[in-house]
């Protein structure tokens, strides 16, 4: 086992501690993979599971929209004759009251009428319904790319902070048996006491880097609890994190992915076709609605039992719907300039992540195969000659200084690459890693 293993070992138990310190409701740990950690968020995560329903309201309202109006039911009785001075007079007419025209009975009428949508109405509506689905579907795979980035963005910080954490905390427990023996050669005239308190602001400064780390830590593992919602609140292990160094696709390539398979490509241009089935409905708004129906009116229209059909339409002249046309035809004109600023984003975009990708491969590329095994002696060397006073402690504090700097370089050089990468695929929403 390397000494590097080893250190990264020691540091992850000492996370665990802290964990357990820190959420003292929970002494378990949930170790996950990377592919363990994405498939748990498909299943429970919040956000999208919320998003999912917009889809399922959107595609009841698409059968709502097809549906036609109900028609309408009108009854109307005599509630009190005069006449009679009786209520509710039912029943038939006597000879005698039919021979004088007296109708004390049995007097109602009955209507049924239907709205009837002209300029194919309806099933525009069906269509601009169906467009607000595909917006919802749209909006899905967006939220779905956004939180799938800040799920691995967000894995791979924890990862690699957890691996200088190890490395802080080693330095850190060889810092402090060195300043305890340096301590107790100061009674013997051994050492200098400022060279005691020099190690000792040392310690201090490693130890203020390593705050920080726990403080990093604290919050990446806040933001997977909510991204994972795990049954019970447990420190979040990422227990591996393969780095993937496949060759840089063109540029040309990446470009076209973006723009085909981005969701918010897909927004803007959706936006575009809701737009205009928005303006034909409104424009089919300016034709009014007819209603039909049928009438039976007992003894109370020209004469006994009459039957008829009747239509109502209102006349066009003043309201012809102008103002809702215009505002429609102006968000069409809006979307469409929303579809090029769009394309200008993702070009950018693409072109930005393409630069940082490539910057981290140059570096990664920089790095001899010996590199990591001559950065490991630094440290057990510049302690092994301080000891036998062979340098002073100036030199031998600027050779921890390098050797903890190289550490955290080269794990800092890894989070580079690999969130270059995911960046990449963030930008293009494709997965060339």
């Amino acid at each position: 086992m390397t000494l590097l293993n080893r250190s990264f070992l020691i540091g992850v138990g000492w996370v665990l501690g802290l964990a357990t310190t820190v959420h003292a409701q929970s002494t378990d740990t949930l170790r996950l993979s990377l592919p363990q950690a994405e498939q748990q968020f498909l299943d429970r995560n919040f956000q999208l599971l919320a998003q999912r329903y917009q889809i399922d309201i959107s595609t009841a309202a698409v059968q709502q929209a097809g549906l036609k109006p109900n028609p309408n039911v009108f009854f109307q009785t005599n509630f009190f004759n005069p006449q009679t001075g009786k209520f509710f007079q039912y029943g038939h007419n006597s000879a005698a009251d039919l021979a004088a025209s007296q109708f004390n009975k049995g007097g109602m009428t009955v209507q049924v009428q239907q709205l009837i949508q002209l300029a194919g109405k309806r099933s525009k509506l069906v269509q601009l319904a169906e467009s607000n689905r595909n917006l919802q579907t749209l909006a899905f795979r967006d939220v779905l790319r956004n939180l799938h980035y800040q799920l691995y963005s967000t894995y791979a910080n924890l990862y690699f902070n957890l691996q200088a954490l190890s490395i802080l905390r080693a330095e850190e427990t060889r810092q402090q048996g060195l300043v305890t023996s340096y301590r107790s050669l100061v009674t013997t005239g051994g050492v200098a006491p400022y060279e005691v308190t020099r190690l000792e602001v040392a310690l201090r400064d490693l130890q203020a880097s390593i705050a920080d780390y726990r403080s990093q830590i604290a919050d990446e593992e806040a933001t997977l609890r909510v991204l994972l919602r795990p049954d019970q609140p447990r420190f979040i292990l990422p227990t591996e994190l393969p780095i993937v160094a496949r060759p840089l696709p063109p540029i040309a390539a990446a470009l076209d992915s973006a723009q085909s398979n981005r969701p918010d490509a897909g927004l803007a241009q959706e936006q575009v076709n809701n737009a205009q089935r928005s303006l034909t409905l409104e424009r089919a708004r300016r034709t009014p609605d007819m209603t039909a129906g049928f009438i039976f009116d007992k003894y109370g229209n020209a004469f006994n039992n009459f039957t008829g059909l009747y239509t109502s339409i209102d006349l066009p002249v003043r309201n012809r719907n102008q103002g809702n046309i215009k505002i429609a035809e102006i968000q069409v004109d809006a979307s469409k300039k929303a579809v090029e600023n769009q394309q200008t984003v993702i070009e950018s975009d693409v072109l930005n992540a393409y630069d940082k990708l490539n910057t981290a491969y140059e570096q990664q590329a920089g790095l001899s195969a010996d590199y990591q095994s001559r950065v490991q002696t630094i440290s057990i060397e510049a302690t092994r000659s301080y000891n036998n006073r062979v340098i002073g402690l100036l030199d031998y504090l600027d050779k921890i200084r390098t050797y903890q700097q190289a550490q955290l370089n080269r794990i800092n050089l890894q989070n580079k690459l690999f969130q270059s990468q995911q960046l990449f695929d963030y930008v293009t929403n494709t997965r060339f890693f």
